[in-house]
């Protein structure tokens, strides 16, 4: 299995019956918070995804544009990219930070794909939807692992506070679409701590 390319490989034979282990646990971390808050989700994959699906409804896209192709077909984020890495880096995919601030860097890698993952990248990206009073929560990694770490970050009381304190929010309708970038640990497998490393607002 290969990350699809366009170039080279016909869309007939396109293998789309996985998931990574980190998209599973972020659909159950968003299924006990909805639980919680008394609302249901439904979850649909990305190949059996509709242009209707994103016009008549807010969705959470779980994964990055590399995994989750559909995001490729519509308005994503704009300001931390995903796109795949040059060499030496052939195969991985980074987030590329369309304008850094003083001291953050361009790229952002998570540790080489030939051996153990310690560090991922991740986005979280609130958009808004084709049709404008719709909305699109992109929770992606440059891994599953990222993936897993960014759903978590937006799950959890503590680090969902600091994401609201960061974007200066005190009441949620007044949330605004905005794009975060988050640093991962991993430690066997598992995402154990998550950092904010910037925050961009539209």
């Amino acid at each position: 299995m290969h990350y699809f390319n366009p170039a080279s490989d016909p869309r007939g034979v396109i293998l789309d019956h996985y998931t990574g282990v980190g998209e599973v646990l972020a659909v159950h971390e968003l299924d006990r918070v909805f639980t919680l808050l008394n609302r249901q989700i439904r979850v649909k994959r990305g190949a059996l995804f509709s242009l209707d699906d994103a016009k008549n409804n807010d969705l959470i896209f779980i994964g990055s544009p590399a995994e989750n192709l559909t995001l490729l077909e519509i308005p994503g984020t704009q300001q931390f990219v995903f796109r795949k890495a040059p060499p030496p880096r052939e195969g991985d995919v980074e987030v590329f930070n369309v304008h850094p601030e003083p001291g953050e860097s361009q790229t952002y890698l998570a540790s080489p794909s030939n051996q153990p993952i310690t560090e991922d990248y991740a986005v979280i990206g609130l958009v808004p939807g084709i049709d404008p009073v719709r909305s699109m929560l992109i929770l992606a990694g440059t891994t599953t692992m990222g993936t897993q770490a960014a759903a978590e970050y937006v799950c959890r009381e503590d680090s969902l506070a600091e994401l609201l304190r960061r974007l200066k929010v005190s009441k949620t309708d007044e949330l605004m679409p905005f794009e975060a970038l988050l640093r991962v640990k991993v430690s066997h497998g598992v995402p154990v701590k998550t950092d904010l490393l910037a925050i961009r607002t539209r």
